[in-house]
């Protein structure tokens, strides 16, 4: 019965459609290069007709069909060495002709079950390519966008890439340095359709790649590689919005790409928390100064934290001045005024009392005037085949003006009242920071011997005055007690040296082994001029007690040997390294007292590589790295400038020692297209730095410092990636188990911890035809700490996050994308806790002919509900920490933008791309 019924239905829906006027349905096929294909076999066929149209393109890949009929058709296209194309087009109600413009055929796949063929992964021991297609991307996408589709990698609302479980710090464009290696401005300014190839590799340094000698810890590096077509031309993007709560943005970004000359220049302003550029990798590392010993856990919102005004500017230049000499060179300029207003609630375990853990409940707002210059260029100089040079200079100049204002009370489990403290501190300070490399290698007339040698110099000084006002009522058993004012000024004057030099010399013993020698200088000089000043008294007067001028001097030497196997398969080193080291501190005070220690410590070297195939690779690595303490860990003169946490460093530290032993293993399926990534990590650290708290009247404390052993940490990291009906559906899961073993001091009394930290991500993204784009996923999140003595900061806290973003595409080139994310935490306290719904949503028009510019409005967090809740547990405080913090809520914002593009040979649609197909209604614009 059913099937009688569907025939008729059949024959009645066939009668109405012949009894419409046909149409012209034509196209353009390219290959993913933008070169045109001809002679390619097209073929057309419709629902309930028997009939199947066929044809082939002429010399400008161009096809046509005349007499088709308004309905629902599928195009078949194959070509030789390229996979075969197939489509579902809605021609229901057209009535002339219709174009299909450009379709891209992707190249090297002739299995239909194949979601990924060999050539669109690669893997090789310290570096993951993957090759870009047509399918990862829609017209005007950026680079990011291409991004968050590859395996085992995530990108945050914020442009951070997290690559195999680690932060990409570093992005290189076509193999040279795009911007000082900003991470977002790379992959935001740069168009999708441009990439060739997306390479991940874990960057040991340019000395290590030419030697092939890979010590201490690798950082993440994302290059992008361009076709070779596009190299040569101008593109870009100017957008303008404005919107409701006086929300505005506008950048501007222009590119003029001549084979090897590339300039690049791009600016912008707006107050809604689009921070720019990264400056936290400023010049001999003083953007990572902030850093700190905490664990932060929980489920971020997105965004940036407080609301922000930036402006920024910036211009990037790389050139072949000749054979043998390339240049390549930016300059980055960003101001930020930020405005941050937080709410915490913290606990501080006391072990000397029952029921005696101090809690204190604080409000403080702070702004922040931020003004970063960074310069850097990069000299390479091929003086001849033996020899090689490269110069890295770069400067950085930072301002800071901070006015940070504090309210606080703190009390006791018996709630008795401990103080209430108001704190005002208004600070400014100047950083210039100069850093500077020297790369030599030489290669001896011997195949294999070779001679690198690299000087590195950085002098980084910050100077700055703090204005502080303080004052805190004391209470004892809930009574009144007293009062303590600070009002003082601290000038400070900070001096950092840091100068080496290292070389390695390369003996051959056989095509495959070869002996590796090497050496390494390395001087630090700290010096911190501190004066404090009474200013509760006019004339102000010199407070001696914490006025102190300290320095810090850390020479190191190191001699090493390795023995060194390169094979097809596999490679390994093995060796040793022994480090001297010198440490001598003088702290001038009220009198002169000196430190000085010598330490020796021994790296042996072990490094195996096994490639099992060009997809399938599996390493293991040792790695010996020190760790110096602070100049605010060593000076022994206290600092009073917060009274309820004074710090008093301690000059008899030492370095701390780590061993860290790694494994990774890394699998792509050429026939199913599953890929996994693996990875075991594991740290001991001997002479750990660790807090020692002792608690002092009125609920105040004393941060001292010394050296432990009993440290060490776990982790391991997995990402599971799996398409299916050719990469309609992809499923990804992820997650990283870390577990800390830790010792920390209270009131001089040893405490032992465990700290556990799992992360566990679920994710699908599903792709109906060709308008329709949607992805969803769950993260779980737990954090549990356990302590021996300090019972009181035991915890455990769970979180869940779901996402879900989808992006639509409707006839007449309307596009509607938007973006979910509900946050559940459990185990914060309750005057911080929030489990806030976050959508995003933006309606875009594009028109023009080449669908190149476009009118959108966007709505953001549309229940108003953005704020950040985060839960630091630090277990070398043995304090927990609950922070809510502002961020930018709800508003509306219409914009204009205009992306353009002119390449050598192509139009300025750009090739590669499809501009038009069909879905549901009629036309729809990608």
């Amino acid at each position: 019965m059913f099937k009688v019924f569907f025939t008729i239905i059949s024959i009645l829906f066939s009668t109405i459609i012949f009894a419409q006027n046909p149409i012209v349905v034509s196209g353009i096929v390219r290959s993913e290069d933008g070169k045109v294909l001809p002679k390619a076999n097209v073929a057309l066929y419709q629902i309930g007709f028997k009939d199947t149209l066929r044809t082939t393109t002429n010399s400008k890949g161009e096809y046509s069909f005349d007499k088709v009929k308004p309905a629902k058709t599928n195009i078949t296209i194959t070509y030789i060495g390229y996979k075969k194309f197939s489509d579902e087009f809605d021609y229901s109600g057209e009535v002339d002709e219709k174009a299909n413009y450009d379709i891209v055929l992707t190249s090297g796949n002739f299995l239909e079950t194949v979601t990924l063929s060999a050539s669109k992964v690669l893997i090789k021991e310290d570096t993951v390519s993957f090759k870009v297609d047509s399918t990862m991307f829609r017209k005007n996408d950026n680079v990011e966008e291409v991004i968050k589709k590859l395996p085992g990698v995530e990108v945050d609302k914020d442009g951070k890439i997290t690559a195999q479980g680690k932060e990409v710090t570093k992005v290189k464009v076509n193999g040279k340095e795009f911007f000082g290696g900003d991470v977002t401005t790379a992959t935001r300014q740069l168009n999708a359709d441009m990439v060739d190839r997306i390479q991940i590799i874990d960057d040991y340094g340019d000395q290590a790649a030419f030697t092939g000698v890979k010590s201490g810890e690798a950082t993440k590096t994302l290059n992008i590689q361009l076709k070779k077509d596009k190299n040569k031309g101008v593109f870009g993007n100017a957008s303008a919005g404005i919107g409701t709560e006086n929300r505005y943005s506008s950048a501007l970004t222009l590119n003029k790409f001549n084979d090897e000359q590339q300039i690049s220049l791009t600016g912008g302003i707006n107050n809604v928390n689009n921070s720019g550029f990264d400056f936290s990798r400023l010049p001999g590392g003083m953007g990572a100064m902030a850093g700190s010993t905490m664990r932060s856990f929980g489920v971020g919102n997105g965004g940036s934290n407080g609301i922000a005004l930036s402006k920024n500017i910036g211009i990037n230049y790389r050139d072949q001045w000749s054979k043998k000499v390339s240049v390549n060179g930016s300059y980055s300029f960003a101001t930020k005024d930020n405005n941050t207003i937080n709410d915490q609630f913290l606990e501080f375990p006391n072990s000397k009392f029952i029921d005696s853990t101090l809690f204190t409940k604080q409000n403080s707002t702070s702004n922040n005037i931020t003004n970063n210059h960074r310069f850097d260029f990069t000299l390479d100089y091929t003086i001849d085949s033996f020899n090689y040079i490269k110069f890295q200079p770069a400067f950085s100049y930072r301002e800071v003006s901070d006015d940070y204002k504090l309210f606080s009370n703190s009390f006791y489990k018996t709630n008795d009242l401990s103080n209430t403290a108001i704190n005002s501190d208004i600070n400014n300070s100047s950083s210039p920071n100069f850093t500077g490399n020297l790369l030599f290698n030489h290669r001896f007339r011997r195949k294999g011997r070779s001679l690198s040698v690299n000087l590195s110099g950085a002098n980084n000084t910050t100077d700055g005055l703090d204005v502080i006002n303080n004052t805190a009522d004391n209470y004892k058993a809930g009574v009144y007690n007293s009062t303590r004012n600070i009002i003082q000024d601290v000038i400070q004057d900070n001096r950092n040296y840091n100068y080496g030099v290292t070389a390695s010399f390369n003996e051959p013993l056989s095509k495959t082994k070869a002996l590796e020698f090497n050496y390494s200088f390395n001087k630090r000089y700290i010096e911190n001029d501190k004066e404090t000043y009474n200013t509760a008294v006019m004339p102000s007067v010199l407070d001696s007690f914490q006025t102190n001028i300290y320095n810090n001097l850390y020479i190191t030497n190191r001699l090493g040997v390795n023995f060194r196997t390169n094979l097809k398969k596999y490679n390994y080193s093995l060796g040793l390294s022994v480090q001297p080291a010198t440490i001598e501190s003088n702290t001038f005070a009220r009198t002169k007292i000196q430190f000085k220690q010598n330490i020796v410590n021994y790296f042996p070297v072990v490094r195996f590589a096994y490639n099992f195939s060009k997809s399938k690779s599996l390493s293991f690595n040792y790695n010996g790295s020190t760790n110096q303490p602070s100049f605010q860990q060593s000076q022994p003169v206290p600092d009073f400038s917060n009274p309820q946490n004074v710090i008093i460093g301690n000059p008899d530290l030492r370095p701390e020692f780590s061993n860290t032993l790694s494994a990774r293993y890394n699998n792509f399926n050429v026939i199913s297209g599953n890929v996994f990534f693996g990875s075991l990590n594991f740290t001991f650290t001997k002479d750990k730095i660790v807090n020692n708290i002792i608690n002092t009247k009125f609920g105040a404390r004393e941060t001292r410092y010394l050296n432990t052993d009993g440290y060490y940490n776990a982790v391991a990291f997995y990402a599971i990636s799996k398409p299916m009906q050719n990469r309609k559906y992809v499923f990804n899961t992820g997650g990283t188990i870390t577990f800390s073993n830790y010792n920390s001091f209270l009131d001089n009394i040893k405490n032992n911890g465990t700290n556990w930290i799992l992360s566990q991500r679920f994710a699908m993204e599903y792709k109906l035809k060709q308008w329709l784009e949607t992805s969803g996923g769950v993260v779980f999140g737990l954090n549990d700490v356990k302590n021996s003595v300090i019972s009181a900061s035991n915890n455990s806290i769970k979180t869940w996050g779901i996402t879900h973003s989808s992006r639509m595409f409707f006839k007449h080139d309307f596009n509607f994308s938007y973006d979910l994310t509900k946050t559940i935490n459990q185990g914060f306290t309750s005057n911080v806790v929030a489990n806030p719904l976050i959508i995003n949503a933006t309606l875009e028009k594009m028109f023009l002919k080449a669908k190149n510019a476009s009118v959108k409005l966007q709505g953001y967090d549309l229940f108003n509900q953005n704020t950040n809740v985060s839960r630091s547990v630090s277990p070398i405080n043995a304090t927990i920490t609950d922070t809510r913090t502002n961020r930018l809520q709800r508003y509306f914002l219409v914009s204009f933008s205009y992306r353009f593009n002119k390449f050598k040979g192509t139009n300025s649609t750009g090739p590669g791309m499809r501009t038009e197909v069909r879905g549901p209604g009629g036309r729809m614009g990608f």
